[in-house]
């Protein structure tokens, strides 16, 4: 009953706010509301997020968070890994209370989802159409069109705080899927590197740091259904602030500098499988703290 009524919130929380969102959607429409319309929708999204994260504190989850605490007026580009939609939630218990919410590079299917489209409209999600090489050898135009779309939205509202999380698996992991990636690593799948370069470039100008965050769920079977009915009994999460290399500061052009930027994030994913085994096994870093 208990986890019945935690899903009833939730849903009727995330169906108000995302009206509220709809209706002060269209002050985006004109150019003197622009500006007055997002910090509506992200006042109404941070809402929502606050209470999301005081829903998880209900839950039976032994919370074990270590690493680095983020200023919540900061602007992060999050590199994560990726298993379930939970993720999503667990990023933003992460990013505490009070912080924007999170933007997520969205895939174009979404924009066919009532509500949803208008939400992330609203607030300037970057939604990537992921055109094929087929696609831009017949219309050469199309090979920046999600770059220059990602760029315009990322750099909209810079005087707000805007955290971007991109899960560089580009997909959730699965067994099946680690098989067909022919991965590695034991825990992930290979990264992409398009991107953390695109929101890179989007933001480095205002950037305070890029975050690693390491999400494991010890012997949990994930699902939102699951979570929401304590069928999740720990939940581990390292938070760590990286430096990006001297040289890959600007974005790459050349072969060798693809290379080294590739190779920068191969080394990142490399420390989180090593970091994720530990994790699993039930061994979580120094000083960990709850949510």
């Amino acid at each position: 009953m208990v986890s019945i009524l935690r899903l009833f919130f939730l849903a009727v929380a995330t169906f108000l706010g995302g009206l509220l969102i709809t209706l002060v959607a269209p002050l985006k429409l004109y150019s003197k509301t622009q500006h007055l319309g997002y910090r509506l929708a992200a006042g109404i999204a941070g809402i929502w997020a606050d209470f999301m994260r005081w829903l998880l504190t209900t839950l039976p989850i032994q919370w074990v968070i270590t690493g680095e605490k983020l200023n919540p007026k900061g602007t992060y580009l999050v590199l994560a890994n990726h298993q379930s939609w939970i993720d999503i939630m667990m990023v933003m218990v992460v990013l505490g209370k009070g912080t924007t919410l999170p933007r997520f590079f969205m895939k174009w299917e979404l924009v066919y989802m009532p509500v949803i489209n208008i939400c992330a409209w609203a607030l300037d999600f970057p939604i990537m159409r992921r055109y094929t090489q087929e696609d831009i050898k017949g219309r050469p135009e199309l090979k920046n069109r999600d770059f220059d779309y990602a760029h315009d939205v990322l750099s909209r509202n810079p005087d707000q705080a805007c955290v971007v999380v991109n899960y560089a698996e580009g997909t959730r992991f699965t067994p099946e899927k680690h098989r067909k990636n022919r991965s590695p690593y034991q825990h992930l799948l290979k990264p992409k590197v398009g991107g953390p370069q695109l929101a890179l470039d989007c933001l480095r100008d205002r950037l305070d740091g890029i975050v690693d965050i390491t999400l494991a769920y010890p012997g949990a079977t994930l699902s939102v259904w699951h979570l929401l009915s304590g069928r999740v009994p720990k939940v581990m999460i390292h938070v760590e602030t990286i430096d990006l290399p001297e040289g890959l500061e600007k974005t790459p052009e050349t072969l060798a500098e693809l290379k080294a930027f590739r190779g920068w994030m191969n080394s990142i994913w490399a420390q989180k499988d090593t970091r994720l085994e530990r994790m699993l096994n039930g061994t979580p870093e120094d000083d960990h703290r709850s949510p």
